[in-house]
């Protein structure tokens, strides 16, 4: 299985976990509402998942809330993206 590194980054006082992927860049934010960019970030995550099993990893784990929350959320999203992938491996997608 892949392990994909991820960040969190601030800009203009505004956090988002950034993840780095071969074929391109996934933002989620973290500390404004804005779920187009999450739906955003989802779509890509799953077209991804079309490309084998993998899983993300925060590159630093700061003491800062920020950093905890986003360790927390990928954590979470791991699981989900393991679930998706059989869901889609059940079916015949990947």
């Amino acid at each position: 299985m892949e392990t994909i590194r991820a960040t969190v980054e601030s800009l203009d006082d505004r956090y988002f976990i950034k993840i780095n992927t071969e074929n391109m860049e996934i933002r989620i934010p973290m500390s404004d509402d804005k779920p187009n960019e999450v739906k955003s970030a989802f779509n890509k995550i799953i077209t991804r998942i079309k490309g084998g099993e993998f899983q993300i990893k925060l590159e630093e784990i700061g003491e800062d809330l920020f950093s905890l929350v986003a360790n927390e959320y990928l954590t979470q999203l791991n699981r989900e993206i393991q679930e998706v992938h059989g869901v889609m491996k059940q079916y015949g997608l990947v």
